[in-house]
């Protein structure tokens, strides 16, 4: 299946960072605007989807511009994770009913202006590694984890700036 995104990306407050990226043999190409910082995730469908833990970056999904064969298969009953069919690559998840996206880091050209905030679902990582970057470590989503306050800041400035339109 082919997709295809062409909505106007939606601009937040503090001039957001463009990110582009895309799979290993290039047929699937991307843009984000506005990517929260990445987090490990250590859970065990990450795990599945990728032989080890996974590094993302959440962005609102209508500030994400996407071409080429992807394919969305669902990995849990509320999640769907997405892939290209030339190569295999996985690139994203999310909710099924979300808001958001999560882009795996991996997959993006640069990372300038990222920052790994710390580890989540440490509970569920493998046994045959230590976490030892001195990062934040959870057992299950970080509390405040900033991730929901970028986007509620996000939101609030589109909202503003709806009402004036």
């Amino acid at each position: 299946m082919m997709v295809k995104v062409e909505e106007d990306v939606v601009v937040a407050a503090g001039a957001p960072e463009r990110h582009k990226g895309g799979c290993l043999c290039g047929a699937v190409q991307f843009e984000a605007l506005g990517l929260a910082d990445i987090w490990f995730c250590h859970c065990r469908q990450c795990r599945y989807l990728s032989g080890h833990f996974v590094a993302a970056a959440a962005v609102m999904r209508e500030n994400v511009k996407m071409e080429g064969p992807l394919k969305w298969t669902p990995f849990t009953a509320t999640a769907e994770y997405a892939f290209c069919l030339a190569c295999g690559t996985p690139l994203f998840w999310r909710q099924t009913n979300g808001r958001t996206l999560s882009i795996f880091a991996g997959s993006l050209t640069h990372t300038d202006g990222l920052a790994v905030k710390g580890h989540m679902f440490v509970g569920e990582k493998g046994d045959y590694y230590q976490i030892t970057d001195g990062l934040p470590q959870f057992e299950r989503h970080p509390p405040g984890d900033g991730v929901r306050d970028h986007f509620n800041a996000h939101e609030a400035h589109n909202l503003k700036r709806a009402n004036k339109e």
